[in-house]
């Protein structure tokens, strides 16, 4: 099992969102050596996060050099589809809410989506380009996981199709961004479905 991650919460996040994927990451790559690879695009990693999986056989990790250091977003958007191909990864989940324009259609795509009423009190120009680019990866993605019923709601709230979302959290009232085993092993079966090896 190949997957390619968007991994920016990953390496430049220090908050809850942060230690949300690093903790997916880790329970997925620990818990499932030889059935599982990721491939972890991110645009820059901080340095508190440098030696981050470095002991890891499964998971690689790949960010800009040379020029494109200069424009990371740009190597995101228009280096990522070779990569993607060279590797041949079938599927890419977006853990920063989102996915890079223009993914190949032949990748199968999934984005974890954590609550969108923080969006709505950040600034105009934010919440626009915000807004922005939530529509494409909603309508780009094949799949999207809420971690909550509740964010779940906010989303078909928001006009997306429930037949797209997938509920992937701890129980009602518990903390939505606590990471445990039972939620990677329900991560790996969601690959396996979209990967056609149930």
């Amino acid at each position: 099992m190949l997957v390619g991650y968007d991994a920016n919460n990953i390496f430049r996040n220090g908050g809850p969102l942060g230690e949300y994927s690093r903790s997916l990451m880790e329970n997925l790559a620990t818990g499932r050596v030889g059935k599982f690879h990721a491939l972890l695009f991110s645009t820059r990693i901080k340095a508190a996060f440098r030696t981050q999986y470095t002991s890891f056989s499964n998971i690689s990790t790949y960010v800009p050099t040379g020029m494109a250091r200069l424009l990371p977003s740009a190597w995101m958007r228009y280096r990522l589809n070779p990569m993607l191909k060279t590797e041949k990864v079938k599927i890419f989940h977006g853990l920063n809410e989102e996915l890079p324009y223009g993914i190949a259609r032949d990748i199968k795509t999934v984005i974890t989506c954590y609550g969108l009423e923080k969006h709505y009190k950040t600034s105009l120009l934010d919440s626009f380009l915000w807004h922005r680019r939530m529509k494409y990866s909603f309508r780009a993605s094949d799949v999207i996981v809420a971690v909550s019923e509740d964010v779940k709601r906010q989303l078909v709230g928001a006009g997306v199709s429930e037949q797209k979302i997938v509920v992937i959290g701890n129980e009602e009232g518990a903390d939505p961004l606590a990471m445990n085993s039972t939620l990677a092993s329900k991560y790996f079966s969601l690959y396996q479905t979209l990967a056609g090896e149930e």
